[in-house]
């Protein structure tokens, strides 16, 4: 009896051993991968999420900056890594559009799980200050009665500020110039020298400034709504274009897939938590940047949407990586 006892004690502790240790989860420092260098939004945005987490997950979450290829020398690692919740893929919007510009060795929609979108960052169509238009309405008018001489600006093939014009070309019927720089940083410089017309971009610190004293003018933001820090700025909807003209520069967790759920829903809870936090709010905020956390089945769903919608604007347009 004491043997059948003991052996009953045996396999009872092999049966919840498995489920203890993924309750400890995690067990040893994390690593948020990111395929920036440091310095910037994004990675600021990053290093916040990152200090958060510390405390809440009583683990270290260090921020690893791996640059190339348009990020996706992160999200290699994270995919080609082991599937135990210990390396956090940084994603943003350029990961969504890498499958229709480049070869990858992996498939984003495979091996990569969402775990939260952490931020919603908007994307605003400028003009420069001595471009005619005033309104939406009036870039579109310009480039119907002249195909191809309206330009825009971006800072780099496949960023937000390339295919944002290129989605409002294709679903407005209109040609645009496509001029790309070298960053985001001379990007803009020709906007406000006036090189060239137009240009889609995230709000930096300095754009309030440049608004004002209009070396540049705001004509839409391209989302359903007006943003409470821009309220004199219409939304893209209000042009009366239609739908699907939405676009936002957004930032999220993901981990390689095979992740355990247990470990993905503790890594969203986290996240939940510290996105809702006033201090976290704060910071993120000042940044121009939208603090959120939605759930693994909201970014899941939204991840495939955007990897699908711009691999179609992508190979419509004829793009592809330079």
């Amino acid at each position: 009896m004491t043997g059948r006892r003991g052996l009953g004690a045996l396999l009872a502790a092999a049966a919840v051993a498995p489920r203890a240790a993924r309750a400890a989860y995690p067990d040893r420092p994390l690593r948020l991968v990111l395929g920036f260098a440091p310095g910037g939004t994004v990675d600021t945005v990053a290093r916040i999420l990152a200090q958060g987490l510390t405390p809440v997950l009583g683990q270290q979450v260090v921020v690893e900056n791996r640059p190339g290829a348009g990020a996706n020398l992160a999200a290699e690692a994270v995919a080609h890594g082991p599937a135990d919740g210990t390396a956090l893929l940084y994603g943003v919007f350029s990961h969504a559009v890498a499958p229709a510009l480049m070869r990858l060795s992996f498939d984003p929609l495979v091996d990569l799980t969402a775990v939260s979108q952490v931020a919603r960052v908007p994307v605003f169509m400028f003009a420069a200050g001595n471009a005619p238009f005033r309104s939406i309405a009036d870039v579109v008018a310009a480039a119907r009665a002249a195909p191809g001489t309206v330009t825009y600006a971006s800072g780099g093939v496949g960023s937000s500020a390339h295919l944002a014009p290129e989605l409002f070309a294709r679903r407005t019927g209109v040609q645009l110039v496509h001029v790309p720089y070298r960053g985001g940083g001379p990007a803009i410089q020709s906007l406000l020298t006036g090189d060239v017309e137009l240009l889609c971009d995230t709000p930096q610190p300095a754009t309030r400034t440049y608004i004002e004293e209009g070396r540049i003018r705001a004509l839409a933001v391209m989302g359903r709504e007006r943003l409470p820090s821009y309220p004199d700025i219409p939304a893209i909807t209000e042009a009366g274009l239609g739908d699907g003209l939405e676009v936002q520069a957004w930032q999220g967790v993901l981990v390689r897939s095979g992740t355990p759920p247990e470990m993905v829903d503790t890594l969203y809870r986290a996240i939940a938590q510290v996105m809702a936090a006033p201090d976290t709010r704060a910071r993120i905020e000042a940044l121009a940047v939208e603090p959120i956390a939605t759930t693994p089945a909201e970014y899941g769903a939204f991840f495939r949407s955007e990897v699908l919608r711009w691999t179609e604007v992508a190979r419509a347009a004829g793009i592809t990586a330079q």
